[in-house]
């Protein structure tokens, strides 16, 4: 008796959510690319980002910028000998 209510309640949800579609959730619709769109995009990006190196280059020319350069290399010449770049050739 009660497998067969259990079974009854199931068949009674299982015709509802099959009826109804989930309302609830929206549906993906896929969308057409716009093209000339993300083209404009890309140009304005572009631009904006030629006025930021256009500003870091004036600055660099017109103002005097101050680098200090600290090794973190703790290792001296000694029995390891000098430190020498990969690559190089004696």
């Amino acid at each position: 008796m009660l497998l067969t209510v259990i079974a009854v309640l199931m068949a009674i949800i299982a015709v509802e959510l099959a009826g109804s579609g989930m309302p609830g959730l929206p549906s993906a619709h896929a969308q057409v690319p716009d093209t000339a769109k993300q083209r404009q995009a890309i140009v304005e990006e572009t631009q904006q980002s030629n006025r930021l190196l256009s500003a870091i280059l004036e600055h660099l020319r017109s103002k005097t910028v101050k680098v200090e350069i600290k090794t973190t290399d703790t290792r001296k010449d000694g029995r390891e000998g000098p430190r020498v770049k990969s690559g190089a050739k004696d």
